[in-house]
């Protein structure tokens, strides 16, 4: 497949983003990595992995950590592993499901592809990643899955926080997320008060975004629970409070809508998955 990838440098770290393009040559959805004072956090999909691997310098590698165990950020893990002789660490439950071949929709095997199942060591500390430079607070960050987890960088003040954080203006979510256990996650941020969020497409949050965010769902629920209590049907709710349903609806044949964050918000049955083939 066709891909791209950028390295950025903002506030000292490196941005790696990365995406697989379409037939016009427009990326489908960027992905990061980020490396800082020593530590390489996620690696990408495996479309992008050997653009990826060429542009990493491992001089600057003391430790490389996984996120969470979904395909778009462990593209890369298996070559560094067996290839390179290089440990990834995560937690006990990510490195538990990295062990297995994923069953993915066509949608996601486009965009990202399938990465090879890898071997994994746990963290040995479940609070805090030592560098030779920096030490980074890890954060457990539930809401986008279980077993997502982000990493503060305590002196400089930046949090890396992958796939915890949405745009508000896009709130479009997966239908195994929770948005409510998001919206905890995001509370717990503020209480680090971060001078900048380093999110999964590879651009910055600051803590005003993180309100804006936080608002707007709220907002969001309290209409849809007025709402829903009236008897309006879920999609005629999305429709009033955000105009329209989005095109990855469509795209996703449901895994990702506005449908499916009313419907976390409001505590109801999230839609089924779909059988893969």
């Amino acid at each position: 497949m066709p891909t791209i990838v950028e390295v950025i440098e903002k506030e000292t770290a490196k941005i790696y983003r990365m995406a697989t393009l379409d037939l016009q040559g427009n990326p489908l959805m960027w992905v990061s990595a980020f490396l800082i004072d020593g530590l390489l956090i996620d690696f990408g999909h495996h479309h992008a992995k050997n653009f990826f691997l060429k542009v990493l310098n491992f001089d600057e590698i003391e430790m490389c950590v996984l996120s969470h165990h979904h395909e778009d950020h462990y593209g890369a893990c298996y070559d560094l592993i067996n290839k390179y002789n290089i440990p990834v660490y995560s937690t006990k439950e990510t490195a538990f499901l990295v062990r297995f071949k994923l069953r993915l929709p066509p949608e996601r095997l486009l965009t990202w592809g399938n990465p090879k199942p890898c071997i994994l060591k746990e963290l040995p500390n479940l609070k805090e990643i030592r560098t030779t430079s920096a030490k980074f607070k890890i954060i457990p960050s539930p809401g986008h899955c279980n077993t997502l987890i982000s990493f503060y960088h305590e002196k400089k003040e930046l949090l890396f926080s992958t796939d915890a954080f949405i745009n508000a203006e896009q709130s479009v979510i997966f239908n195994w997320e929770k948005a409510n256990k998001i919206l905890e996650t995001l509370n717990n941020f503020k209480k680090l008060n971060p001078r900048y969020l380093f999110l999964e497409g590879g651009g910055l949050a600051t803590i005003s975004d993180v309100d804006k965010l936080i608002n707007y769902w709220t907002s969001i629920k309290e209409q849809s629970l007025k709402l829903y209590n009236q008897g309006v049907k879920l999609k005629e709710i999305v429709k009033r409070l955000f105009g329209k349903e989005s095109i990855l609806k469509k795209y996703t044949r449901g895994a990702m809508s506005r449908e499916n964050l009313v419907r976390s918000l409001l505590e109801l049955t999230p839609t089924p998955d779909r059988k893969i083939k």
